[in-house]
């Protein structure tokens, strides 16, 4: 399972208008940065993998996001042990934890290393939720009917479909180098890196190929951005849920802002 690839199911998001879909998520993403606490991202991410399983695609997303296990892991320890020499690093630092020679761990570098990992699973895991759930044509048309330019969103839809593709094509050029005995996972960092040659090489060349495949096949299809009126095949149209959905998204931002700019003092700010 590529990560972002769209599943087919019959579920109630997957129905959704794609719209609503994007001004939703988009506000999930910024309250994650509005109200900036640990808390507030759990509760954040809780709400992805709820959506995930309510759209029957839950283990597949999670397997999906698996992949940046090793990622997530590794940025919670460099935040934990590297805190103070980070641009983040205030005047007045948290309670001393203990030292490991020279590397001081504070509450302040704790604090840290469990919020950022859980911000960058955040922003794969939103993204990757909605393209699970929605096709590139459905993601194009909604872009253009939130009055965004038409080459604009074929652009980022193609850029997006680009990636999956490159992703498949990574794939089989892997798997086909495991098979005629290539060790990728065997040895030291540097003995894995140099053992990736034969894998980035034809890479590089299959993506310069597909590059000019999608050039060619837009210039035979006469690609004209410029047609106004245009009209989209398979149009869905926006429901009282997505309507619904829409409101909630607003209201998620509203009440972000009202609460970080302290209009209700007597909440506590919470950290764990």
């Amino acid at each position: 399972m590529k990560l972002g690839q769209y599943v087919e199911k019959n579920s109630w998001f997957h129905r959704l208008d794609g719209r609503s879909k994007i001004i939703f998520l988009i506000s999930l993403t910024l309250m994650s940065f509005i109200l900036d606490n640990i808390m507030i991202n759990l509760l954040i991410l809780l709400i992805i993998v709820f959506l995930s399983f309510s759209a029957k695609i839950g283990k597949k997303f999670l397997k999906s996001l698996g992949k940046f296990a090793g990622l997530i892991v590794f940025a919670g320890f460099v935040w934990i042990l590297f805190y103070r020499a980070s641009l983040f690093h205030a005047n007045k630092c948290g309670v001393e934890l203990f030292r490991i020679g020279p590397i001081i761990v504070d509450s302040t570098g704790l604090y840290y290393g469990v919020k950022m990992p859980l911000r960058i699973i955040i922003m794969v895991s939103i993204p990757s939720l909605f393209f699970m759930t929605t096709t590139i044509r459905e993601f194009i048309t909604s872009l253009s009917k939130m009055g965004i330019p038409y080459i604009v969103s074929f652009t980022f839809g193609l850029a997006a479909q680009l990636i999956f593709s490159l992703s498949n094509e990574y794939e089989k050029i892997k798997n086909a180098q495991i098979a005629r005995g290539l060790e990728v996972d065997s040895g030291n960092l540097f003995k894995r890196i140099r053992n990736h040659i034969p894998i980035l090489i034809p890479f590089t060349v299959r993506s310069i190929e597909l590059a000019d495949e999608i050039n060619l096949a837009i210039s035979l299809k006469n690609f004209n951005p410029s047609i106004r009126n245009r009209k989209f095949y398979g149009d869905k149209k926006i429901s009282f849920i997505d309507y619904l959905l829409i409101s909630l998204s607003f209201l998620i931002l509203l009440l972000s802002i009202i609460v970080r700019l302290g209009v209700f003092h007597e909440l506590p700010k919470i950290y764990f």
